[in-house]
């Protein structure tokens, strides 16, 4: 026995008796994935905050005579997390605060429920817990008891999800016409055909051009306004047609294996159009070169870095050069995540704006009435000098009375065909009205 007594020294870290998260939100629309983005999904279970104390002993002083014991806290909960409409095809990354990790790790601490219509309640629930053990069907979410540290509060995360209809594209996103019919489908139109769709498919797969859900998208959109914006991203007509829709591409130049639509429909002379309350045939307007812009930037997600929201612009250098640099507003392409695309994207743009400066609008009969947006016309009309000007319908709408008002844009030259109806070579019975009654 020693002469004389130990001193003990004791420092205890306040404990934590509440558990902070961030990331739950009550009544949000679970998103549903086509492709694969990054997302941070949102708590819909937590359980079980425990705090674990942590003893560390030191002595000091002469002979040990000093023993000072530091004690802390560290702290676990059980976890929830929900990510989209399942069943989807797994995880890639996942970012936890500053730190990235490849799924599965046990850094990670959580384990993938796909989402699948027999999924089952997660274990740990089912053993702890059982009256609040669900099986969330046809939900993905990630579950496990997670370290929080020592501050008590649910870390960051942001997972990379590997979504629906990887096998429609390049194993990582989607070609768009998969994603529009997907769409369709599930508002309840499986039964109503889209024209044109496995054309439009080979546009997209041989230009390259395929998407993802956006990562930003935290409410519920409409099924049109979905399919319109996709649409117009991969510059495509959509539009009903009679009983069924229809789908154009816009792009005139070959890509790969696919050829653009070179048909001519009719040749629109002044025997065919019907005068407009000015007295023209045709009018047109033509963007002043004030609006021919120069430099086109595309605002994307890029996949190679973290998913972060980035800008690339196409520039047409000797235009600048001419006239100075002028800007066009930043197209948000939120459903692009490389940045090849988005600099692709941005070049058709600025082929659009240079060689579809001028609109028409004329009116026809209602003889007329198969032209559609897409379809391709020459417009001749003497008085403005329009001379087998190949243009593309944009719009034509249809007044009470079966008269047709149509817009179209003009269009680069090239070689096109002869025109698939010929109204004006048409050969007429002759009737004589001056033949005797008898």
């Amino acid at each position: 026995m020693g002469l004389f007594k130990t001193a003990n020294i004791v420092s205890r870290a306040d404990k934590i008796s509440n558990f902070t998260v961030s990331t739950a939100e009550y009544g949000s629309a679970v998103m549903e994935l086509l492709g694969t983005t990054r997302i941070s999904g949102n708590v819909i279970y937590y359980d079980d905050f425990t705090a674990h104390e942590h003893r560390e002993t030191q002595r000091s002083g002469k002979g040990g005579g000093v023993k000072s014991t530091t004690i802390t806290y560290t702290y676990t909960a059980a976890v929830i997390m929900g990510l989209c409409e399942g069943p989807i095809k797994g995880i890639g990354r996942v970012w936890i605060d500053k730190e990235l990790y490849q799924y599965p790790s046990e850094k990670i601490g959580m384990t993938l429920y796909s989402g699948t219509a027999d999924q089952q309640a997660w274990p740990y629930v089912v053993g702890k817990h059982p009256e609040k053990a669900l099986p969330y069907t046809g939900l993905a979410y990630m579950a496990g008891v997670i370290d929080l540290g020592n501050n008590a509060s649910l870390p960051n995360f942001n997972f990379e999800v590997q979504g629906k209809l990887l096998d429609a594209g390049d194993g990582v996103d989607v070609n768009p016409a998969d994603y529009i019919r997907y769409i369709l489908d599930k508002v309840g139109l499986q039964e109503v055909e889209i024209v044109g769709l496995e054309n439009y498919r080979k546009y997209c797969r041989e230009s390259d051009f395929l998407i993802s859900t956006p990562a930003d998208y935290t409410s519920a959109k409409t099924a049109r306004d979905i399919v319109n914006e996709i649409a117009s991203l991969t510059n495509a007509y959509m539009f009903w047609s009679n009983d069924r829709f229809k789908i154009v591409p816009r792009a005139d130049r070959p890509v790969g294996e696919w050829q653009p639509d070179k048909q001519i429909v009719y040749n629109l002379t002044a025997d065919d159009f019907l005068e407009q309350s000015n007295g023209a045939c045709v009018t047109y307007s033509r963007k002043d070169s004030s609006e021919l812009y120069n430099r086109f930037t595309v605002e994307f997600y890029n996949r190679e870095n973290a998913y972060e929201k980035e800008s690339v612009s196409y520039e047409d250098s000797e235009n600048i050069a001419d006239y100075g640099l002028r800007q066009a507003s930043t197209t948000a392409a939120h459903y692009i995540y490389t940045k090849k695309r988005a600099v692709k994207l941005a070049e058709e743009l600025a082929r659009r704006n240079k060689y579809e400066r001028n609109k028409y609008t004329f009116k026809l009969d209602w003889s007329f009435c198969r032209l559609e947006p897409g379809d391709l016309v020459t417009l001749t009309d003497a008085n403005i000098g329009l001379d087998k000007q190949v243009a593309m319908i944009d719009g034509i709408t249809e007044d009470a009375h079966g008269i047709l008002s149509v817009t179209a844009i003009s269009r680069a030259a090239g070689d096109y065909s002869e025109a698939l109806y010929d109204v004006h070579e048409v050969d007429r019975p002759y009737v004589d009205f001056n033949a005797e009654p008898g």
